[in-house]
């Protein structure tokens, strides 16, 4: 459904303009962990699509809710509390890209939300790493 898809294009110009500088901001995954923040696109899952009123025709208002997934990765030499601290500041401008997309920028969006987060962090040959999963709800209403 092209809905979700401009609605997580939204959230991802959104993202790219909230992130702070020098923070790699992708589409997708690169796999190479060459830089030492990263913020990147995950699985989109589109949850519940229901019908929200009858009327003639092929095509009926829909409530649409789908979730995104958006990771973030902080690799520094140090304490793991200092890596984790950095992936909290990406956790709020996760949650600032979300308040940033306007309702009218796709047509039938009704709101973008931080719904969960999840933090991980670990040590590595390569330093430590704190590793995020915000999930994103996306919520609409489209014909």
């Amino acid at each position: 459904m092209s809905f979700v898809f401009e609605a997580k294009s939204a959230l991802f110009d959104a993202l790219k303009a909230a992130v702070p500088a020098g923070v790699q901001c992708t589409w997708a995954e690169t796999g190479k962990a060459d830089r030492r923040q990263q913020v990147w696109m995950g699985a989109t899952t589109e949850d519940d699509m229901a019908v929200t009123a009858l009327r003639q025709g092929p095509r009926k208002p829909t409530a649409v809710t789908a979730f995104v997934d958006v990771h973030a990765l902080v690799v520094q030499p140090g304490s793991p509390m200092a890596a984790e601290r950095s992936v909290y500041v990406l956790r709020e401008a996760i949650a600032d890209a979300c308040r940033a997309v306007p309702a009218g920028v796709v047509v039938g969006l009704l709101d973008v939300r931080p719904e969960s987060s999840e933090t991980e962090t670990a040590e590595s040959t390569d330093g430590v790493f704190a590793a995020l999963t915000v999930r994103v709800r996306i919520r609409g209403r489209v014909t």
